[in-house]
């Protein structure tokens, strides 16, 4: 394949994909919205992003990053199983596999099936090489055997998708698969800047938090009650323009209660609790602020490794020198909720991992 000229296309799609005038899109992104399924505030952040990050250099640039052509599969068929999470979640799996060339399966959340099928329609009518096939329903796969399997979810879900994939004759124990469970990440900060406050109100607030790159914990060398009115500020004028789209259950509330009982210093915003207290993050709508340093953070990343995805810094330095010293993944708090197309989900970069199981 010539790769340089397969770049080149899968951005043009691309950029029609993203232009104001796609009828398709804007449609996709209305359904979504009328069902309920995610805000529209939330949609336009996400379509914002990702018309600034899919450029065709940024598009190289990955490629170069994950040595596409270095290993050919395009005669591969993989199967990605997306999660429902956050709006267009899958888009950055489906974009492997089409730079690889390899025969796309796209098992599409019920909680997000409009969005993604726009694009697969350009690539489509691009005659972008490759070839794609979506459902929301595993069973209409049945029959398509996969050289690979990418899933995305919770580790819950983890072995009744292994068993479905078995008894419809799509993968089996052999079959390699790609199994991405991490669920929160952490905010290391040492200022209360009005930047930071910003950026760790965007990483813990947007998606109502639901993304693995949301921040679940924050590290601090300040106290949640010297910073709960300061930090509440921030949070209600977000909350301003992008209202939550998702209500707790009843139990949050009850955690709130229990803290209360128990003298555990917190703030209540009504559909979301900040406590200074460290647990396994868990809950949704629960941010732990704990008042520490990088010892603090380290103990933490060696207790709740397992479900980590990203420890976030305000300092570039500081970021590269957590990456080596705890073998994490690390960025910007400012990029928590706008990562680079090439990002690494639990710290795997999807191109490189097809091409090391599948070459």
């Amino acid at each position: 394949m010539d790769y340089q000229n397969h770049i080149k296309r899968v951005y043009k799609a691309i950029d029609a994909w993203l232009q104001p005038d796609n009828a398709s899109l804007k449609k996709a992104i209305d359904r979504t919205v009328d069902d309920n399924l995610f805000s529209l505030e939330d949609i336009k952040h996400q379509v914002r992003h990702l018309k600034k990050s899919l450029t065709e250099s940024n598009l190289q640039k990955w490629a170069e990053y994950s040595k596409l052509n270095e290993v050919h599969i395009e005669e591969k068929n993989i199967l990605c199983l997306h999660a429902g999470n956050l709006p267009l979640v899958g888009l950055q799996d489906l974009l492997a596999v089409t730079l690889t060339g390899a025969t796309y399966f796209g098992k599409l959340s019920k909680k997000d099936p409009y969005l993604i099928p726009t694009l697969i329609e350009k690539l489509d009518e691009m005659n972008v090489a490759g070839n794609r096939k979506y459902s929301t329903s595993l069973i209409d796969f049945d029959g398509h055997p996969a050289d690979s399997v990418i899933f995305a979810g919770s580790e819950d879900s983890v072995a009744p998708v292994v068993s479905s994939l078995e008894i419809l004759g799509i993968a089996d124990e052999s079959t390699p698969r790609l199994m991405r469970t991490a669920h929160f990440s952490i905010a290391y900060i040492q200022d209360h800047s009005k930047k930071t406050m910003e950026d760790l109100t965007e990483a813990v607030f947007r998606y109502g938090g639901t993304g693995c790159r949301s921040v679940a914990i924050v590290v601090a060398p300040y106290s949640l009650n010297s910073q709960k009115c300061h930090f509440t500020d921030y949070v209600e004028a977000f909350w301003l323009n992008n209202p939550h789209h998702q209500k707790p259950s009843n139990s949050l509330f009850y955690r709130f209660a229990t803290n209360k009982a128990v003298e555990i210093e917190q703030a209540w915003l009504n559909d979301f609790l900040i406590e200074e207290k460290l647990s396994e993050p868990t809950d949704k709508f629960v941010l732990q602020w704990i008042k520490g340093d990088r010892e603090t953070l380290k103990d933490i990343v060696e207790t709740y490794r397992v479900g980590l995805q990203t420890v976030y810094t305000t300092d570039k330095e500081k970021e590269i020198a957590l990456n080596k010293e705890l073998n994490i993944e690390t960025d910007q708090l400012s990029k928590a909720q706008t990562p680079d197309i090439w990002w690494k989900p639990d710290g795997i970069d999807t191109i490189l991992w097809l091409q090391r199981e599948l070459g």
